[in-house]
């Protein structure tokens, strides 16, 4: 399996304080424009860093909040979410300003606007206590108009339309309003997608999935459920697939079909990230290898400190297409980019440039560009008969990842043995070829004791 070595950093960036311990685990501060190879960052003083992949520089920062926050205060607010529409003209952030004793909570949901001309993002619309009190999970774009939906842990949902979508020309063009509310049985809406064409709304609610019209805010089915609360879906490009995964005691990567309205195939892993391609139906997942499990990779050898892989699907198949290990794979994150006709790259084998690039930032923010579909890469990753993935439920670690060991059947050796022939130097071949075909102890212990005594050729007058 190939390493996937890191060879650019993030810099200019400033890191933001450490989460408190209820947000760990649970903010989706990293989002990336698709089309532009960027990524945006939550940054210190409540700041989202825009950083170019491709460029390999930074590119602008937003202030989320209007305050500062010095190296000994304590940490009043939390920017715990980022999202980017595909082409990177919106975006939303949400913080939390903690409660303090108990009370004073506040959650802000923002929509930003950028410019046509100088690609800077400005402050559209602020809606504070979206969801009442609950917190939000998720936030995704509308893939083809200017609207967005929320989720949220206290039981509903929102669609968002930007005004101009509603035409009301009494209103500023670039305010956000609420369209639709949903819910389903009071459980936790845990996480949301739009389909490609946007007519289908996914929001899983816990362990189901839940499929509404957004236009008329309709449910139209319900599919599920998994072993453990869907943490992060996304419809896997054109396709008729959307992947889902679950965290917690029993994590688990499951990909669904829409058309049957059941699970197509599902493993149990913990994947940190999943990023789908636009046009086809290819996704990749980072998952953590267990920490407890002695990880080897199929020829042996082990994955000398690294602590994830990443994994490329199609999704109608539950064998992997490429897959390389990965370090520091905790908090990383994953996406699928449109390369830079321009940009020169190397270690290409065919002479082609590649015409999508998968992008891997790990925890600490360095970053590697790769083109995952490249022949080299290809042929170095595929799997074997014998690494096939098995999506048999109760299986973890190595097995959920490479499938069960198989089952030795030891042949006895039918060969007759043959007794040692005495030579001139005994020696030399006394102790040659296989244990199991030694002469008996008798005969070895003689032999090798006249080996060591000199014969004499004449005798003492």
């Amino acid at each position: 399996m190939p390493s996937m070595e890191i060879i650019r950093s993030i810099s200019g960036i400033k890191l933001p304080c450490p989460l408190p311990e209820e947000y760990k685990g649970i903010c989706r501060d990293i989002a990336f424009n698709h089309d532009g190879g960027l990524v945006a960052l939550r940054a210190e003083n409540y700041c989202i860093h825009f950083y170019s992949l491709l460029d390999d520089r930074g590119i602008s920062e937003v202030q989320v909040c209007e305050r500062n926050h010095q190296p000994g205060d304590d940490v009043t607010v939390v920017v715990t979410l980022v999202a980017l529409s595909q082409d990177g003209s919106l975006m939303s952030t949400v913080d939390v300003k903690l409660a303090e004793e108990g009370i004073g909570s506040l959650v802000c949901l923002k929509f930003w606007v950028s410019g046509t001309q100088n690609k800077e993002f400005t402050l559209s619309t602020i809606v504070y206590e979206p969801h009442r009190d609950a917190g939000i999970s998720a936030v995704a774009f509308h893939p083809n108009r200017r609207a967005a939906v929320s989720s949220s842990y206290g039981g509903d949902f929102k669609v968002w339309i930007c005004n101009d979508e509603l035409q009301q020309k009494d209103l500023q063009s670039s305010g956000w309003s609420c369209h639709a509310v949903g819910s389903y049985k009071k459980k936790a809406m845990t996480a949301a997608a739009f389909s490609a064409d946007g007519s289908v709304l996914a929001v899983a609610a816990e362990t189901v999935i839940t499929l509404w019209d957004p236009d008329r805010n309709v449910l139209v089915a319900v599919i599920g459920e998994t072993l453990t609360p869907i943490m992060n879906m996304s419809f896997v490009g054109s396709s008729e697939y959307l992947v889902a995964t679950s965290w917690g005691s029993k994590p688990q990567l499951s990909v669904w079909n829409m058309s049957k309205l059941s699970i197509s195939w599902s493993y149990l892993l913990h994947v940190e990230a999943v990023a789908c391609a636009v046009d086809t139906s290819s996704f990749a997942a980072l998952a953590l290898l267990p920490e407890s499990s002695n990880c080897k990779e199929a020829n042996g050898t082990t994955f000398q400190g690294r602590d994830g892989v990443i994994l490329l699907f199609n999704a109608v198949d539950p064998v992997p297409v490429a897959s390389w290990s990965a370090r520091k794979a905790k908090g990383g994150a994953l996406a699928f980019l449109k390369a830079n006709p321009s940009f020169t790259y190397e270690n290409i084998s065919d002479g082609k440039a590649p015409q999508t690039l998968l992008a891997y930032v790990n925890g600490d923010h360095e970053y590697v560009l790769f083109d995952p579909y490249g022949k080299e890469v290809h042929e170095l990753s595929k799997f074997h008969q014998g690494d096939r993935l098995t999506h048999e439920e109760g299986q973890f670690g190595y097995a959920s990842i490479y499938g069960e060991l198989p089952e030795f059947k030891l042949k006895r050796n039918q060969d007759l043995w043959a007794p040692s022939v005495p030579s001139e130097k005994p020696w030399e071949t006394i102790f040659s070829g296989s244990s199991h075909n030694l002469p008996p102890l008798t005969k070895l212990c003689s032999a090798f004791l006249e080996s060591l005594l000199e014969k004499r050729t004449a005798a003492l007058e």
